[in-house]
């Protein structure tokens, strides 16, 4: 495989995968981590990344993606990246940036054509669902297709959805897997809506390490969640004391806002 970036051509493709780097990874795990509630996917992928020390091996290319350039630690980097580690048979997928509704069918045809061609069998998103506040239950939910469902049934911790849409690029890789000889599920966790939120990463990454003892340290990530949590906590104890103060007539506006 050429060192040097395919990319580099001309033309504005529908979708592609650019492989950059040679591999060898045996019937690997295939973990799409995709911005949402509390960038709890973002969070979990760039923690598994940083860990392990996964390699870039490839990017997706895509007229459906916005032009904007993504840069980390003042380098620029793909804005869809493909990470890979051999020795944990792990690649990570993840991107910061949203994609046209237009390509949700080509992007993750091109990725999961790809995957298949290297040998994944499974493919799991990892995401948040959105609730105001503090999520009061952070319970890891779980979606899956129908032969997975004993695998994820064991897991005491865990509960079922039992209806819903899942909607974005992580709902069209799903679909998409459905199609293909490999198995599609996700795990979400409640996340606030508004800021990151360390906490509901810990608990997708320790569902994670249960199914598949991938061995994510989150350490570091529960640190993070205990001082959010207690910055939210200052921050409703010094909105309850605002509304408190607050003639009568003004509370309607609060409770649409904090309700």
């Amino acid at each position: 495989m050429k060192e040097e970036c395919e990319a580099k051509a001309l033309g504005s493709p529908e979708a592609e995968v650019v492989q950059t780097k040679d591999f060898k990874i045996e019937k690997p795990l295939l973990v799409c981590c995709f911005p949402s509630a509390g960038v709890v996917g973002t969070i979990a992928a760039n923690t598994m990344i940083e860990q392990f020390e996964m390699q870039e091996i490839a990017h997706v290319r895509s007229k459906y993606m916005p032009s904007a350039a993504v840069f980390l630690d003042g380098i620029l980097r793909h804005p869809f990246r493909i990470h890979a580690k051999a020795e944990r048979n792990l690649i990570v997928v993840t991107t910061e940036l949203p994609i046209a509704d237009q390509g949700m069918y080509p992007v993750s045809s091109a990725l999961l054509d790809w995957a298949a061609k290297i040998g994944v069998k499974e493919t799991v998103i990892l995401d948040g669902i959105p609730v105001q506040g503090m999520p009061s239950d952070r319970k890891v939910l779980y979606a899956a297709e129908r032969e997975k469902l004993a695998d994820l049934e064991s897991d005491e911790t865990m509960e079922i959805l039992k209806k819903g849409i899942i909607t974005g690029i992580a709902g069209s890789i799903l679909s998409e897997t459905l199609c293909r000889d490999m198995v599609g599920f996700a795990l979400l966790t409640p996340a606030i809506a508004v800021i990151p939120d360390p906490d509901g990463a810990v608990q997708l990454l320790n569902a994670l390490n249960r199914l598949y003892d991938v061995g994510v340290d989150v350490s570091e990530l529960e640190e993070s969640g205990d001082q959010i949590r207690k910055k939210m906590e200052e921050m409703a104890q010094q909105v309850d004391g605002m509304r408190r103060n607050q003639p009568e007539v003004q509370h309607a506006g609060y409770e649409r806002l904090y309700a």
